[in-house]
């Protein structure tokens, strides 16, 4: 065998020998770290739910609002080897609401408006070692979700002639709370999760239904935030 080719070969075994040793060492003693972590999420479009309890006054496409791109930043804690508590912020620039009602005439075209909607979710990890450098993990916890969607909502009240009689103001919000589960694949720093944010108390429908919204994630951890 040429000497370049089994130089190659045995640096090539070297480095997967460290790597895989350094990842191992690392899952041994990360008991009690706290890790920063930062990554994307792409929200798809929700499942399938019932349209006819969908609040007609709500100014905003259910589907459109909850799909798209997110970027988040974490932190996870290993309260033991295998299990960690974990918390991240979750930022998206997306539709708020659709302005129908400022289009005055017959016909004709409104911007829609867009804000920076935010995400908090608080999870638990338990992973399990498939290999020497790779995990299967799951994920459960709560997370609160179209945070910084609030919008003024004007009520006109009419007579039996069709007069006004008043108008009334309410600061209204689609924000909500839903569960998230998920399943998730760890090589050294790297985290690839699909997941689901299942929730029946959204502000979307004017009865009891369930809304949920598969979602692929995709994570680097930068490091530990203390040696």
């Amino acid at each position: 065998m040429p000497l370049n080719i089994l130089y190659m070969k045995n640096l090539f075994l070297l480095i997967i020998f460290a790597t895989s040793t350094f990842t191992y060492s690392q899952i041994e003693e990360r008991k009690g770290k706290l890790f920063f972590k930062i990554g994307s999420e792409y929200r798809i479009t929700p499942l399938p739910y019932d349209g006819s309890k969908i609040d007609q006054k709500i100014p905003a496409d259910i589907d459109v609002q909850n799909s798209g791109v997110a970027f988040h930043y974490g932190f996870d804690y290993f309260i033991t080897k295998n299990l960690s508590f974990g918390f991240n912020n979750s930022f998206r620039y997306d539709v708020l609401i659709r302005n129908v009602n400022e289009i005055d005439q017959e016909n004709g075209f409104q911007k829609t408006d867009k804000t920076l909607i935010v995400g908090g979710h608080l999870y638990l990890d338990y992973h399990v070692k498939v290999f020497k450098n790779s995990e299967l993990f799951a994920r459960v916890g709560p997370s609160l979700l179209n945070g910084g969607t609030e919008y003024m909502n004007k009520t006109t009240f009419y007579d039996n002639q069709g007069n006004i009689l008043g108008s009334s103001f309410s600061n209204e919000t689609l924000e909500f709370f839903a569960t998230n589960i998920a399943i998730g694949y760890k090589r050294q720093k790297v985290e690839l999760l699909v997941g689901l944010y299942s929730s029946s108390t959204s502000n979307y429908f004017d009865e009891t239904e369930s809304l949920k919204i598969p979602y692929i994630n995709i994570t680097y951890t930068i490091g530990k935030m203390w040696k």
